[in-house]
């Protein structure tokens, strides 16, 4: 969420949210926080998020076959959004997007390496 705050900011948004989260991530610099840790864009808080974001994409994608399917599905979706979504979000980063290519955006845009095979999905979400 730290990330997707970050570049709503970035991009000139001063909804209450955006706002909010900058004045709480102040408040904890100006505490003694590094600046990173205290807006949640640390490593540590960056891997939280992609895991959680893929995780919440894992669930969209859920069916009674269980995790490993599950993880397949997933590497269809990750390669999909890389190739074709995020080409179109260079082009226009308002464009609406389903819940599954919005859940992706949160976990490619927390910076870290986002895995791509089955196997490395599989034991991310499971």
């Amino acid at each position: 969420m730290s990330t997707e705050l970050a570049r709503r900011a970035a991009d000139g948004d001063t909804s209450p949210e955006v706002v909010a989260w900058i004045a709480d991530g102040l408040r904890r610099h100006l505490a003694g926080d590094d600046l990173e840790h205290a807006f949640g864009l640390d490593r540590a808080s960056r891997l939280r998020e992609r895991n959680q974001a893929l995780r919440d994409a894992a669930a969209l994608l859920e069916r009674d076959d269980g995790p490993w399917r599950c993880a397949c599905r997933l590497e269809v979706a990750v390669r999909r959004f890389e190739a074709r979504i995020q080409p179109l979000l260079r082009r226009n980063p308002s464009a609406p997007l389903p819940p599954l290519d919005q859940a992706l955006r949160r976990a490619f845009e927390s910076g870290q390496r986002i895995p791509t095979t089955a196997r490395n999905l599989h034991e991310l979400i499971r």
